[in-house]
């Protein structure tokens, strides 16, 4: 299991949004759980950034998550994060 660690504008996303999606601390606890076991899990994006995309659920209020992160042998870095409520 690796250490995540987010960026301060992601910390900052996340507590500006969270009065808006209700679920949003679960929602985001979950993709810090998953990121921190099977981080290889996303798809590479280039020679160093990873995407990583959750889904949401519209009739639970969970917001769908979409990551951009990076990682090495010890850490996850989450760089930046898009919050939206899935479509139908």
């Amino acid at each position: 299991m690796l250490t995540v660690i987010e960026s301060p504008s992601v910390s900052a996303k996340i507590d500006a949004e969270a009065a808006i999606y209700e679920r949003l601390d679960e929602a985001f606890d979950a993709l810090k759980w998953w990121l921190a076991h099977s981080p290889e899990s996303g798809e590479l994006i280039d020679d160093y950034h990873w995407l990583y995309k959750q889904k949401g659920n519209r009739y639970r209020h969970i917001p769908a998550l979409v990551a951009i992160y990076t990682f090495n042998h010890q850490c996850v870095e989450i760089i930046s994060i898009l919050i939206r409520i899935p479509t139908l």
